[in-house]
C-alpha cells in the first residue's frame, strides 16, 4: 500500500504541474491518443516526466515550437506561478511561487537556480537571447537544494541543449521578416562522423530597428542586434560510455533601453519629484535631485560663501523653474524625448563537458564540468527627459568671471576651461564614463559636450565561473535507490560598477574643489582672499 500511495502522489504532482502540454497524435489505430512522453533529468537521472514525484514542468522542442516560446518572457506565459522580469542594473529575476531575486547588490544571490545542461549559471546572459536548438526546458518548483545544491529555494530552471544525433545527417532552419525591418534567423546542422562520433552546429541571429521613437534626435531606439552559435560533439566509444562537449558564444551590441517609459505626477514643490497621488505624463521636478541641489545658489552660498551663490545654476526655492520646467513627456508609450541615447553591449562564452558512464548492476556515473564568462555594459538616460539648455546660464557667466579674477583665477580658471571651454555661451562639457573616476577633470579629459546636462548612467559587470559535479545514481529494482555526489563552484566578479553622470555633479565637485584650493577651508570665510 505504501508503494502505491507514493506512485499516486508522483503522478498527481506531475499532472498538476504540467497543464501546458499538448497531446500527441494517435500512435496507431488501436493505441488511440496518448500523452506525449517527455524524458527529464529533474532527479539527476533520465526519467519519464510522469514518473517524477515532484512538481516539474517540462517543454520539449516540439512544445516550444507549437507554443511559440522564443524567450524567457514567452516561457512565463505558459507556466503557472512563474514570472520573469528584467530588472535594473542589467540583471533579471526568475520568480517561482513569489520567491526569486528581490535583492539588488553585488553580494546578492538569486533564489532560483539557473542551469545549462545541469551546470549552474550564477550570472548569465542566457535570458538576453532567444531559445534555439533546444532539447527541452525543465522548471522545477522548489526547494531543490538537495538535488541541485547552492541556492535553489524557489526552484530550478534547467535548459537542455540538443545533442548530436549519430543516426544520420540532419539540418533545419527558419527565417522571419517583420515590422521595423525585423530579421530573425535560426538554423542547425547535424553531421555524424561514423557510428560513434557526431557534431552539431546551431545558431541564431536577431536584428530589428527600435520601436520607440525619440523626438529629441528624430530617431528610433530600443532595437536589437544579437547573434549566438553553439557547437556540440558527442562520442560514444562504447555502449556504456557517452562523452559530450559543447562551446557556446553570444554577443549583443545595440541601442536596447534598460528602462522603459515612466509616468509621473510632477511635484511642484520639488521635495518628492513626483507626487504619489496619481499617474500622469509629466516629468520629475529636477529640484528633488542631488545634481540640482549641489549646483543650486542656496547650497553654494551656504556650503562655501554667500559670495559664491552667484555661481549656482538655479534656485531650489525661487519660482524661476527647475531643469525640467517646460519639458514634455509624450503621452504615447512608444515615444520619448531624451537627450542621451541608450547603448547595450553583452557577450558570453560557455564551455562544457559531460561524461555518462554505466558502471553495471544498475549504477551510472555522471561527471559535468564547465567554464563560463560574460560581460555586460548598459547606458541609459535615467531621467528620460531633455532638460532645458544651460547655454548663457548666469551661473556659468559667474564662473567665467571668477576664472578671470586676479585672486581666484588660479583655482577657477582650470575648472572653467574644462566645463565651459567655449565660454558661458558655448556648449557645456561633463564627465563621460571613466573607470579612473576623474572624467572631465582627468588627464585624458573623458568628456561629453552638449547644450544641456546629459543625465545618464552605466551599469556594467564582468563575471566568470568554474563548475564541476560528479554523482553516482542507482536504478535498482525494488524500493531502495540512491544518488550520491559532490559539486564545486567558483565564481569571480572581476568588475561590477554603476556610474551616474550629470553636469550638476561635475559642476559642484569642481567648484567645491576650486574653493578649497583658493582658500584652504570651507565655511563662512571660504572664498575670501
Amino acid at each position: 500500500m505504501r508503494g502505491k500511495l507514493s506512485l499516486l502522489a508522483g503522478v498527481c504532482a506531475a499532472a498538476v504541474a504540467t497543464p501546458v502540454f499538448a497531446q500527441s497524435a494517435p500512435q496507431s489505430a488501436d493505441e488511440g491518443i496518448g500523452l506525449q512522453e517527455i524524458i527529464v533529468t529533474a532527479q539527476r537521472q533520465a526519467q519519464s516526466l510522469q514518473d517524477v514525484p515532484i512538481a516539474v514542468s517540462a517543454f520539449s522542442a516540439e512544445n516550444l515550437t507549437k507554443q511559440q516560446i522564443q524567450n524567457s518572457t514567452d516561457l512565463q506565459l505558459s507556466l503557472p506561478n512563474v514570472t520573469f522580469t528584467k530588472t535594473n542594473f542589467t540583471s533579471s529575476s526568475f520568480t517561482i511561487r513569489g520567491i526569486g531575486d528581490l535583492c539588488v547588490g553585488v553580494s546578492c544571490d538569486a533564489a532560483t537556480g539557473i542551469h545549462l545542461n545541469d551546470m549552474p549559471m550564477v550570472s548569465s546572459r542566457l535570458f538576453e537571447t532567444e531559445f534555439f536548438d533546444l532539447e527541452r526546458i525543465e522548471v522545477l518548483r522548489g526547494p531543490q537544494g538537495t538535488l541541485f545544491g547552492r541556492n535553489a529555494t524557489s526552484g530550478v530552471v534547467n535548459i537542455i541543449t540538443a545533442k548530436p544525433d549519430l543516426s544520420g545527417f540532419g539540418a533545419a532552419g527558419e527565417a522571419d521578416y517583420g515590422k521595423y525591418n525585423s530579421v530573425r534567423l535560426k538554423g542547425m546542422v547535424n553531421v555524424p562522423l561514423g557510428e560513434t562520433l557526431g557534431v552539431r552546429v546551431a545558431g541564431m541571429y536577431n536584428r530589428r530597428d527600435g520601436y520607440t521613437y525619440n523626438i529629441g534626435t528624430n530617431s528610433r531606439i530600443d532595437g536589437r542586434d544579437m547573434y549566438a552559435f553553439r557547437g556540440s560533439l558527442r562520442w560514444e566509444p562504447s555502449p556504456d560510455t557517452t562523452i559530450d562537449l559543447s562551446a557556446y558564444y553570444f554577443r549583443e551590441n545595440d541601442n536596447r533601453s534598460r528602462i522603459q517609459k515612466q509616468l509621473c505626477h510632477r511635484d511642484p514643490t520639488g521635495v518628492l519629484g513626483c507626487l504619489p497621488d496619481k499617474l500622469a505624463n509629466e516629468t520629475t521636478n529636477a529640484d528633488s535631485t542631488l545634481a540640482s541641489l549641489l549646483s543650486s545658489r542656496e547650497f553654494l552660498g551656504i556650503a562655501v560663501s554667500p559670495a559664491f551663490a552667484a555661481l549656482g545654476l538655479g534656485s531650489i526655492y525661487s519660482n524661476d523653474g527647475d531643469a525640467n520646467t517646460g519639458v514634455v513627456n509624450p503621452a504615447d508609450v512608444r515615444t520619448v524625448d531624451i537627450d542621451y541615447l541608450p547603448t547595450y553591449f553583452a557577450q558570453e562564452e560557455v564551455y562544457q563537458g559531460k561524461l555518462q558512464q554505466s558502471l553495471g548492476t544498475g549504477l551510472t556515473l555522471n561527471v559535468t564540468a564547465g567554464f563560463s564568462r560574460n560581460a555586460v555594459r548598459s547606458r541609459s538616460d535615467y531621467n528620460l527627459a531633455t532638460q532645458r539648455s544651460l547655454v548663457g546660464n548666469p551661473g556659468l557667466a559667474a564662473l567665467a568671471a571668477f576664472a578671470q579674477s586676479p585672486t581666484l583665477g588660479f583655482a577657477f580658471a582650470p575648472i572653467a576651461a574644462r566645463l565651459i571651454p567655449n565660454g558661458p555661451t558655448g556648449k557645456i562639457c561633463q564627465s563621460d564614463i571613466d573607470p579612473n573616476n576623474v572624467g572631465v577633470y582627468g588627464a585624458g579629459n573623458k568628456a561629453v559636450c552638449a547644450n544641456t546636462s546629459l543625465d545618464f548612467d552605466e551599469s556594467g559587470q564582468e563575471y566568470k565561473q568554474y563548475a564541476a559535479e560528479a554523482h553516482i545514481d542507482s536504478d535498482f529494482d525494488g524500493m531502495f535507490n540512491f544518488l550520491i555526489g559532490a559539486n564545486y563552484l567558483r565564481g569571480i566578479t572581476t568588475n561590477n560598477n554603476y556610474y551616474v553622470n550629470s553636469f550638476g555633479l561635475d559642476y559642484a565637485a569642481g567648484l567645491l574643489g576650486a574653493a578649497a584650493a583658493a582658500t584652504g577651508a570651507f565655511g563662512p570665510q571660504a572664498g575670501r582672499p
